[in-house]
């Protein structure tokens, strides 16, 4: 199991090290990180399957940092540190997902207990890079497909190699990297078609992620076997014909 610990405190960090490491799950490997922006930067390079992390930290708080990890696709398990025994952070983080709430001074029972729970709850040790790394990627494809995606964008991003990226793609979903982004793309595009009348289709195709309309008209075609406009077309008469009948 991979696990990272983020807090401010230089001190309190290596205690907490100190601590996990002696109570962690068998084979548990453990990294460091003084702060969210070190945090975020770290779990880029080493996706860890949690994150240990305080609350009350410099320029990015530990909730600002679980909700750009979510987004990125770095990190989805968190458990919450805190000296704040307050209601309002217990609920904030449930909200946010988190594994759970401890209270620092932390207690060794009760986060060995926590580790070895996360620990039997991750995918089988064959498939755990991969199926985390797939899991990571869909999400961030999900979240920014509008925008300018390419394969070496999602490389940077995931810190994975574009080769690897590719196997991975044609491993779990069975097609390419942008067929799959396209095809995202264009059910996105004929919802806005069916539902969004006042958008032109050249602003529907910049929404989705195409600034050219030649090239999305073309891709749109590919994929459904219209055009843009003549689905839309096709769209309002059936919907006439409903109204007639």
């Amino acid at each position: 199991m991979k696990l990272l610990i983020v807090d401010d405190e230089p001190l309190i960090l290596n205690g907490l090290v100190k601590v996990v490491r002696k109570v962690a799950p068998e084979g548990t490997e453990i990294r460091q990180a003084l702060n969210a922006l070190e945090g975020l930067e770290e779990m880029k390079r080493y996706f860890p399957d949690v994150t240990i992390t305080d609350l009350n930290m410099p320029e990015k708080n530990g909730f600002e940092m679980i909700e750009e990890a979510r987004t990125l696709g770095i990190c989805d398990r968190f458990i919450i540190l805190t000296g704040y025994d307050e209601f309002e952070y217990v609920r904030t983080a449930l909200r946010v997902g988190v594994v759970d709430y401890i209270l620092k001074p932390i207690d060794q029972d009760e986060i060995a207990t926590l580790l070895e729970r996360v620990k039997r709850e991750l995918p089988a040790p064959i498939d755990t890079d991969y199926t985390r790394h797939a899991s990571r990627i869909l999400n961030y494809i999900q979240v920014h497909f509008r925008k300018d995606l390419s394969l070496d964008h999602i490389s940077e991003v995931m810190n994975l190699h574009p080769n690897y990226i590719c196997s991975l793609f044609k491993k779990e979903m069975g097609e390419t990297f942008i067929n799959f982004l396209n095809a995202m793309r264009i059910r996105e595009a004929q919802n806005l078609l069916h539902n969004q009348n006042d958008l032109s289709v050249s602003s529907i195709g910049q929404i989705v992620g195409y600034d050219n309309k030649h090239y999305f008209t073309k891709v749109f075609k590919r994929y459904t076997g219209t055009t843009p406009g003549a689905y839309r077309k096709n769209i309002v008469e059936k919907e006439v014909l409903n109204i007639l009948e």
